[in-house]
């Protein structure tokens, strides 16, 4: 199920949320957290109702390991449970992702035919597989305590973040589950969570997929770019992939304060990052804290001398990269930012004295990662940077621009089409660099909760949110789903 589509908004919503605080007023919270689940179950199998035995046996997986952390006293047994848990979650993850891309390189590099069906991803595998995992080395560490069967199967399930992230921990989201203040819904987190939800909904519906006109076209046809044409397409590219993502996080971090939980953020400003060690500060910080505590700090973080310090932190990225998706290109991309991440560990002086230059540098390098990211096949990644750089000007920018034909637009388009015709080029050259300013002033803008504190509690901020929400709904007749459910 999306989040920007009728059906969620006007009939899966509302329905839960009222039940929720509903089932909530009887002394037993059970009955609430059992429907939450069984809402969130739903949520989950809407799309796909095979994609729900995984999803309950991989929870089912993992809270029986728990319930032995909670009998096993011994070390011996305790890294025993902790290597069944990890092999077990890391191989659903290694089976349903990247079994065919293994198949197809022994094919190639083997000479085989070894011929199997495809294997379909299950939404949000890599996400409730991580989640889980982190609770299993909590538990080893004892950490975390032993907590409920309904309670863990809230915390895995929660609709908002099961498909997309954020990445939460159990100590951000049990505690809050179990807190006495959930059992009445505050007049002022239902407003900020839906305000939150509705700033999400619009970068999506309004910016995104507007964006990803121009980007789908345009990266179908790459051998027809020029240089102007294929940087405009990458920077739209750059900008939907964030307003794509930032948006489904808003967006559920926005349902999450509705019922009444804070889940963790996930974006804070990235494109402001002046390197790109700051980028991953800012950048799904909750997949750079999991690869952080699970894999840098384990492997010896910065403790053993720079050159392991330099190993760890290659390693981490090209995780970072495999966990995308099961690419070359992606493997590329994590190889990229760990290179470049290794270099400023190595280099920290090698810097302009003016920040802003250090800011232009790291998004033109993070521009051209998102080029390899973007692409399907290393072949298309090398020939997109090839236009890049070497692509000549054969006018095709104002070619590329004419895709951006939107409901917003069609009035005036139909004018000039009627009246003056011969302007017609520029008037889509002139949408693509409206579009390009008004992405500019919002990545370099307030975050959305800042906005909402500061303007959103507003008689015009309440009229903004209203007209957002109308002008996104209207919108939702051309729903597409969002980039991040592909990895």
């Amino acid at each position: 199920m999306l989040f920007n589509s009728v059906f969620f908004l006007t009939v899966f919503l509302p329905i839960t949320l009222a039940g929720w605080y509903l089932l909530q007023q009887f002394r037993n919270p059970a009955y609430a957290k059992v429907f939450l689940i069984g809402m969130s179950l739903w949520f989950y199998g809407y799309y796909n109702v095979s994609y729900l035995w995984i999803l309950l046996a991989s929870m089912g997986f993992n809270y029986v390991l728990s319930v032995f952390f909670e009998r096993v006293r011994n070390r011996v047994g305790r890294k025993t449970l902790l290597g069944v848990g990890i092999t077990g979650n890391i191989g659903l993850l290694l089976y349903f992702k990247y079994f065919n891309f293994f198949i197809d390189n022994c094919n190639y590099l083997l000479h085989t035919n070894i011929s199997i069906e495809k294997i379909a991803l299950p939404l949000g595998i890599s996400f409730f597989t991580f989640q889980q995992l982190s609770y299993v080395i909590e538990r080893y560490f004892r950490r975390v305590e032993h907590t409920g069967i309904l309670n863990y199967c809230c915390f895995i399930s929660f609709f908002p973040q099961l498909i997309a992230g954020p990445i939460v921990l159990y100590q951000e989201f049990v505690p809050q589950l179990l807190e006495r203040k959930m059992r009445k819904p505050s007049a002022e987190a239902l407003y900020d969570g839906f305000t939150l939800f509705i700033l999400g909904l619009a970068k999506k519906v309004l910016l995104a997929d507007t964006l990803a006109i121009l980007v789908n076209a345009e990266f179908n046809n790459i051998a027809y770019l020029d240089a102007p044409s294929a940087w405009a397409a990458l920077i739209f590219y750059v900008f939907e992939l964030y307003f794509d993502f930032s948006g489904y996080c808003d967006m559920a971090r926005g349902i999450g304060r509705m019922f009444g939980f804070e889940l963790p953020e996930n974006f804070n400003a990235p494109m402001k990052a002046s390197s790109v060690k700051d980028f991953w500060r800012r950048w799904h910080m909750t997949l750079s804290r999991f690869l952080s505590s699970y894999i840098y700090i384990p492997l010896g973080g910065n403790r053993k001398g720079k050159a392991r310090q330099c190993v760890n932190l290659f390693v981490v990225f090209l995780v970072s990269g495999i966990w995308h998706g099961a690419n070359w290109t992606f493997i590329v991309w994590g190889c990229m930012h760990g290179l470049a991440v290794v270099w400023e560990t190595l280099f920290p002086r090698l810097r302009f004295k003016w920040e802003k230059l250090n800011i232009l540098v790291t998004n033109f390098f993070l521009a051209c990662s998102w080029a390899v990211f973007r692409c399907d096949t290393m072949e298309q990644a090398l020939l997109f940077w090839k236009k890049l750089f070497a692509g000549g000007n054969t006018g095709m920018f104002f070619g590329i621009c004419n895709t951006l034909q939107f409901a917003e637009n069609y009035p005036f388009r139909k004018a000039l089409e009627m009246l003056a015709p011969q302007y017609l080029n520029l008037f889509y050259a002139g949408n693509y660099l409206v579009l390009l300013l008004i992405c500019i002033l919002l990545v370099r803008g307030k975050k959305a909760e800042e906005w909402i504190q500061t303007k959103g509690k507003t008689a015009m901020g309440a009229f903004c949110m209203a007209t957002l929400f109308m002008w996104s709904y209207i919108s939702l007749s051309q729903v597409s789903t969002f980039l991040y459910f592909n990895f």
